[in-house]
């Protein structure tokens, strides 16, 4: 074969090459339909009791084991009526109690207290409750409660103290005169079994985050994807970093990295022009974690082309 038989060969396969790159550029170039997938809703199931004695249902602090401060303002007599309360609370139920300076859950107070606007439906006026609550779809979680031993005490037993306690455990007014928690004090008055049983049922699940995958939608240009997932932590704790990962018709496509979420915050994470298979019908998104979950049944959304025909 001669040199320029040779060239001509060449130049020719660059010009069919050169012809096959143009040729998928302008194809690419041209407008193509978009196709969704059917978007993801979870169906959110709460998990509230018939009936509740709590300011809201489901109202519990992080752990079991929780921690209080008493100003230094209060008189020894109702320090004294403080600790005692905490202790027969303890005693009958779940519950343990820590004296703790620092960033303590529970402030006893020895002044009048007066609720915030945004407090008035879970903090009774001169007496207390919580004073700080996050909503965790299946529980409030009280970050912070405050007590007031502004009332006298007339009582052999720190009756105004429990009430006041179980205030801040959440608990509301109730009409049985022979209950700690009806409205007028009276030195027969007792933690009722229903108390007891609530908090025992409240508290039944460990402090752990939950991960939920809220919201899925996708869409697809040929092999390029859209999408957009809401996670959020429904638990009762602050969750670690995590790991979003897709799959398209069962294959590992990408990783996305999570943040730290505190109970209660969702985030929202999307992405654009990612490659996929063209071929790809169906796309799964699956949260990682290495910690604990109270579940992990809410940690993928799977979801389909829409069908066009």
């Amino acid at each position: 074969m001669r040199f320029s038989t040779f060239l001509l060969f060449v130049l020719l396969i660059i010009l069919f090459a050169g012809l096959g790159i143009g040729m998928y550029f302008l194809w690419m170039a041209l407008p193509a339909e978009s196709m969704e997938f059917n978007p993801y809703h979870k169906n959110i199931t709460y998990q509230f009791p018939a009936q509740s004695s709590q300011f809201y249902p489901n109202m519990r602090y992080k752990n079991k084991e929780i921690t209080y401060y008493i100003e230094p303002v209060c008189s020894q007599k109702k320090k004294n009526d403080a600790e005692e309360a905490f202790a027969i609370i303890q005693e009958k139920t779940i519950l343990s109690f820590q004296e703790q300076n620092k960033n303590p859950e529970i402030v006893v107070m020895c002044s009048n207290v007066e609720p915030t606007s945004e407090q008035e439906n879970y903090f009774i006026a001169g007496e207390g409750g919580p004073s700080e609550i996050i909503n965790a779809t299946n529980y409030a979680v009280i970050l912070a409660g405050k007590i007031s031993l502004y009332r006298p005490e007339s009582c052999d037993t720190p009756q105004v103290a429990i009430h006041e306690v179980l205030h801040a455990l959440g608990f509301d007014h109730n009409s049985n005169t022979q209950s700690i928690m009806y409205p007028e004090t009276g030195c027969e008055q007792i933690i009722g079994q229903e108390i007891v049983d609530e908090i025992a049922r409240i508290y039944s699940e460990p402090s752990l985050p939950d991960l939920t995958i809220e919201t899925a939608k996708a869409a697809k240009i040929r092999n390029y994807l859209d999408f957009e997932v809401v996670i959020s932590n429904q638990g009762i704790e602050n969750s670690e970093n995590s790991t979003l990962v897709l799959t398209a018709n069962n294959e590992e496509i990408k990783t996305f990295d999570i943040q730290a979420l505190e109970i209660g915050l969702s985030v929202k994470l999307t992405a654009t022009n990612l490659k996929i298979p063209r071929n790809t019908e169906k796309i799964a998104f699956i949260v990682q974690a290495d910690e604990k979950e109270l579940s992990k049944e809410n940690n993928q959304a799977e979801i389909t082309l829409i069908d066009s025909s």
